[in-house]
């Protein structure tokens, strides 16, 4: 775009020191002056300076301006960009944690179904064993493998309150679930 400019000034001089007609052969002293005339001479405005200047500008191309509208659109491509792919990373994240929260019921359920087959295989052994039909060693057998189906039970529980609380934490609301408030100490 063009620009005008227009400015205008005015300031008061002072002459000092002294004076000489230069036109006669030999020079003679017209007046003599010292500082305290400069400022009389001021304080009067006797010899004012006055004046103005208009400056048009036309520029043909710019080239800064046209750099900085090229680096405002990248940064501005850029910024849009890294949003989609912090809310796609988002997205992510909350589709992992709710799998594993799927994955986590359905650990549970298989070691429900492995926990109550080791129950009844041990009870199986033990009235085997009360009939004479088995050996101690089976029936010790049973119990570590019900111990160890108790364990992948309570392992597989674990891990689903684990996912759970990742889903919270992905969707924001672990604190708030769990009546959790930040107040700021800022007075």
């Amino acid at each position: 775009m063009p620009d005008l400019s227009l400015s205008t000034f005015y300031t008061t001089n002072g002459i000092s020191g002294n004076s000489y007609n230069i036109a006669t052969t030999p020079s003679t002293l017209i007046s003599t002056g010292g500082f305290i005339d400069t400022l009389s001479q001021m304080k009067g405005f006797d010899f004012p300076s006055y004046g103005f200047t208009v400056q048009l500008r036309l520029p043909i191309r710019n080239r800064a301006a046209q750099a900085d509208l090229g680096e405002a659109m990248v940064s501005r491509r850029r910024d849009l960009y890294l949003q989609r792919q912090e809310g796609q990373q988002l997205w992510q994240e909350v589709k992992n944690a709710v799998h594993q929260v799927e994955q986590a019921e359905l650990s549970i359920a298989a070691a429900k179904v492995s926990r109550d087959l080791a129950q009844k295989t041990l009870e199986a052994e033990q009235r085997k064993y009360e009939l004479g039909a088995s050996q101690i060693f089976f029936v010790l057998d049973a119990q570590t493998q019900l111990a160890q189906a108790e364990l992948s039970l309570v392992q597989a529980q674990i891990g689903y309150q684990q996912a759970v609380a990742g889903v919270e934490h992905a969707t924001g609301t672990l604190l708030e679930n769990h009546k959790v408030k930040i107040e700021d100490a800022a007075p």
